[in-house]
């Protein structure tokens, strides 16, 4: 399940007209466009703005660090009114078959297309706020889409200018979901760009830089003798630029503990010199103040990775001060985005510190506010399958599926549920049977059920259910098979083809 601290938005088919809610500028800032999507963009060709918009959902923390951040950014703020910005709310009707076009594969996604629907480019998160109005002005000044400049930069030999480089640099590689990429292998793409950028713009080849060490470490392939050496000099350089630290925040939170296995032996003089840097760079970001409140709490969780990576205990003195710095944040976070975002980031650091308890107080103090109950069920239910309480597990899981409201969100949460119950009561037939078909028969209530993030989550029921039948109900799976066959006819051939595929889930 995707919903912890490890990280933390999309191209255009006009094909499905789609009335979404109205978000108004009180809400954060930003003066949202209220009609629907294809709308949008024919009031963008009208008058020849380009089109922002944002996929998310009201329960995702990341989405509302978001609205606690950039989007009360004025700088940013005042930028959008250049553009048409659009809210694509994830649970809306249709809203996943819109994404799954748009190539979006999670919340929060942000994508800047061109008045005709051309997308442009994907802004990451984890950047430098004023980064932000940058990319946006890039977007307004009509520097080529990302996936265009990529061909010409690679098929056509084109030099790319400052600009463009500045654009390469602001994408979010991580979320492309091969929309630029293509089939290109990301590790190799990203050193060719990387190199490509010139010495004196020192901010976009650390950035560059970052984007490739990142992609190297996912890299199916180890890294030659080389390639380690090579990608050593680079961490070297962007852990000692202290300038680069908060505009690559996410890679040297999460980076430590996935890259240096990869390009450094264990007890190596290679190791102990890059985990010395790492330690001080994140020593002196947790000393700057311009990070908002959920951004300094996650710098502890770098230096906890730092510590696993280390093979160090974690001091007690540690532990206090994530006790003191969760505290003065909480007390400090008055509004509703921050708040959810202040949590999120707090429970991550109590729970990675060891701290279980305090970490399942903080959740129950949040359930009680009822700031954000359908996702911290979810939580709660995480904390007690960590703590090896199978049955309070199963009833938080229980209870979130019964309490979560929108489309996608409730075929997502249920997927969870029941693969909780093929694991942990493989022989409760009866109950798995139920909860099953009782998804199923949601199904029924909706237009397009088998895309995008909730076409993902049926693929998880039916790997489930398909490990569970195999080895305990070969019957009831397929007599489940036969219900989910039957939900899905009534949606016609393109689905019944999706469907089929889903149950082959393995």
């Amino acid at each position: 399940m995707n919903r912890t601290s490890q990280i933390l938005l999309t191209s255009i088919l006009l094909l499905f007209s789609h009335l979404l809610p109205a978000v108004t500028s009180q809400d954060n800032g930003i003066e949202w466009f209220s009609g629907s999507v294809e709308e949008a963009f024919a009031q963008a060709r009208r008058q020849n703005k380009p089109v922002f918009l944002y996929w998310g959902a009201v329960w995702c923390p990341p989405c509302n660090q978001l609205k606690a951040t950039l989007f009360r950014n004025p700088a940013f703020i005042a930028r959008t009114r250049l553009f048409i910005p659009v809210y694509l709310d994830g649970d809306t009707e249709a809203a996943q078959k819109r994404g799954e076009q748009f190539g979006v594969l999670g919340y929060p996604t942000l994508i800047l297309f061109t008045p005709e629907g051309e997308e442009i480019t994907r802004l990451p998160g984890g950047m430098s706020m004023e980064r932000y109005p940058e990319v946006l002005d890039l977007a307004l000044d009509r520097v080529q889409p990302v996936a265009k400049l990529l061909k010409q930069i690679l098929d056509q030999g084109k030099k790319p200018s400052a600009r463009e480089l500045r654009l390469l640099a602001a994408y979010a590689w991580d979320q492309d979901g091969g929309k630029a990429l293509g089939k290109r292998e990301p590790s190799a793409l990203l050193k060719t760009l990387a190199d490509l950028v010139p010495e004196n713009l020192s901010r976009e080849k650390l950035r560059l830089n970052a984007h490739y060490l990142a992609a190297l470490a996912d890299r199916q392939t180890p890294p030659a003798a080389a390639e380690k050496a090579d990608a050593r000099k680079r961490l070297q350089a962007l852990l000692a630029s202290a300038d680069a630290w908060q505009d690559n925040f996410s890679f040297l939170i999460h980076g430590v503990e996935t890259l240096l296995p990869r390009i450094t032996a264990p007890d190596s003089v290679e190791r102990k010199q890059l985990m010395h840097a790492w330690e001080q760079a994140l020593a002196s970001l947790g000393q700057n103040q311009n990070l908002d409140a959920a951004r300094r709490l996650w710098v502890y969780a770098g230096r906890l990775g730092w510590l696993k990576m280390a093979g160090k205990p974690i001091p007690g003195a540690l532990k206090a001060d994530i006790r003191e710095a969760v505290q003065k944040a909480r007390a400090r976070a008055n509004r509703g985005h921050e708040r959810i975002a202040v949590a999120y980031a707090a429970y991550g650091i109590l729970k990675d510190s060891g701290q279980l308890r305090l970490a399942e107080q903080l959740i129950n103090e949040e359930m009680q506010a009822g700031s954000n109950n359908q996702y911290w069920m979810l939580v709660l239910a995480d904390l007690a399958a960590e703590a090896g309480d199978e049955d309070e597990a199963l009833n938080w899981y229980a209870r979130a599926w019964e309490k979560a409201t929108g489309a996608a969100t409730r075929i997502q949460w249920g997927s969870y549920y029941i693969r909780q119950l093929t694991e942990n009561r493989a022989d409760d037939d009866q109950r798995i049977m139920a909860v099953s078909k009782a998804l199923f028969a949601e199904l029924r209530k909706q237009k397009t059920p088998f895309h995008g993030r909730s076409k993902r989550a049926l693929e998880r029921v039916f790997k489930a259910l398909n490990a569970w039948g195999q080895v305990s109900s070969p019957a009831e799976l397929i007599e489940l098979k036969r219900a989910f066959i039957n939900t899905c006819l009534p949606f016609g051939n393109e689905a019944m083809a999706r469907c089929e595929s889903i149950m082959k889930a393995s």
